[in-house]
């Protein structure tokens, strides 16, 4: 079973020291242009400029035709750097719920729960499985075609929200960091999308948000240390990651739970672990934990150090967050695009009988589908339809309705078809009656609790309709992993 040779393990490391050299030496070139009297504007822009060139390279090098490292990764992603796509992810779902609207969500220790449960229990558990995406285990439980034409439905509109959430914000981010036009940094976002998804599935992304995840960590270590020298860092970091008062009556606590549970089985969340090797995905979660305690301390200060010099009157300050502010963002916008993409999945006991048939044809129609999305999302946000918190509030309440309870049913090797049918029927309806007629405005909180208690109602049906439907394992059913064990096409 392929598990990152040594060889391949010194290819990473080697392309991930020259990465990070070149992004500080590009940082390097844009404080020493500004000190030699290089005009402002080429000085601002050069930063952002960097970072969208360094994905663009980044996401074609890691392009591919195989279909183990498009779907899996190849299951080489060491834990770190998977850790490192964790943190990147995280990062744009918490701006993109910033504000207010994270508060309307979910208080931070419930949202925290969710994450820990997505990373060290969930993600862990598709792996185990050897699917390359929760797709694939609901392929290979329910096998029906109409059932799985609802699941992939479902999933696209999942991945389809959350691409066009990150899509805003990192437009938004961009626009404002690095002063550029709205319709230029739409066309910069765009670019780094196409470039680091499509060609490369699973293995472009998880690269290019672990690249994105450093280069932000760099340049919020800077803000950072700016602010611990001015001596307001520490004090921001501590106030910001401060637990609030809140009011534990049941109505805090249904929010809690539906935040809580919401997270932990988002889809993007456990993109990182898909793609570590066997036995990996936990460490390479706690790996992740930790780097988004870390984000979420430089963050905090890196805000009050940039702010401290005045990006407004500093070009290099403002290359500096032109640079980095948006990449968290475009970081959730890559894992919605793939989860999009990977709507169909594979049925993993068809697998050593099919897969060379059919890999140019699903790399190919991954990718129409990627283009579909991200061509979508651009449009979405260019008219200004696109609000983040209720578009990603919308991902999270489909998610926990009708995905999650569907993938723990089939994690519980219980029912088929016909079980997973009652459990979509109860779960649609009871959502739909707990949103009522005024759907369309309800709150971010009120959309989660619906979609807690159909997600609930859902499985409890779903397990009592197993009950009454006698399903065998297929017969040639495989404990091996396909992603790793086979090769999909010639050598590159």
């Amino acid at each position: 079973m392929y598990a990152a040779p040594h060889r391949d393990r010194e290819r990473i490391d080697g392309l991930a020291t020259f990465a990070a050299a070149a992004f500080l030496t590009a940082l390097g070139l844009v404080a020493a242009l500004a000190r030699v009297g290089a005009p402002d504007r080429v000085v601002a822009a050069l930063g952002p400029f960097i970072a969208v060139m360094g994905l663009v390279v980044l996401g074609l090098v890691n392009r591919t035709t195989r279909l183990g490292d498009f779907l899996a990764a190849r299951r080489a992603v060491p834990p770190f750097y998977a850790g490192m796509a964790l943190t990147a992810t995280a990062a744009g779902f918490a701006l993109a719920f910033g504000g207010e609207a994270a508060e309307a969500f979910a208080p931070w220790p419930a949202a925290a729960a969710g994450l820990v449960g997505a990373a060290l229990i969930v993600g862990p558990l598709l792996r185990r499985a050897n699917a390359s995406a929760a797709a694939d285990l609901l392929a290979t439980r329910f096998q029906a075609a109409p059932i799985r034409l609802v699941f992939a439905l479902a999933i696209f509109v999942v991945g389809g929200l959350t691409a066009a959430a990150g899509f805003a914000v990192a437009v938004e981010t961009l626009a404002a960091a690095a002063g550029l036009s709205r319709r230029l940094a739409e066309v910069a976002i765009a670019t780094t999308l196409v470039a680091g998804v499509v060609p490369g599935g699973l293995r472009g992304l998880l690269w290019s948000d672990a690249a994105s995840a450093g280069a932000a960590l760099a340049v919020a270590a800077i803000g950072a240390t700016l602010a611990w020298n001015g001596g307001g860092g520490g004090g921001v970091a501590a106030e910001w990651l401060a637990i609030p008062a809140e009011p534990n009556d049941a109505a805090f606590l249904l929010r809690s739970a539906a935040g809580a549970f919401a997270l932990a089985g988002f889809l993007p969340f456990a993109m990182p672990s898909l793609g570590a090797p066997q036995g990996e995905a936990q460490r390479a979660g706690g790996v992740g934990l930790i780097l988004v305690l870390i984000a979420a301390a430089l963050g905090a200060a890196a805000s009050v150090g940039f702010a401290d010099i005045g990006a407004a009157r500093s070009p290099t300050a403002t290359a500096l967050v032109g640079a980095a502010a948006w990449l968290p963002a475009a970081a959730l916008a890559r894992a919605g695009v793939l989860t999009a993409g990977r709507g169909f999945g594979v049925d993993l006991s068809a697998a050593y009988a099919r897969f060379a048939v059919l890999a140019s044809r699903r790399i190919a129609v991954s990718r129409l589908t990627m283009l579909v999305v991200i061509g979508a999302s651009a449009v979405a946000v260019d008219r200004g339809v696109v609000d983040p918190p209720r578009a990603l509030a919308w991902a999270l309440g489909v998610n926990l309705a009708l995905v999650t309870p569907a993938v723990a049913l089939a994690l519980a090797e219980r029912g088929g078809a016909r079980s997973a049918a009652v459990l979509l029927a109860t779960a649609a309806v009871t959502f739909a009656v707990g949103l009522g007629p005024a759907w369309r405005s309800a709150p971010p909180q009120q959309i989660l609790v619906a979609a807690l208690v159909a997600g609930a109602l859902g499985l409890l049906a779903g397990a009592l309709g197993a009950l009454f439907e006698r399903r065998e394992p297929p017969s040639d059913a495989t404990p091996f992993d396909p992603f790793a064990d086979l090769p999909f096409a010639a050598p590159e």
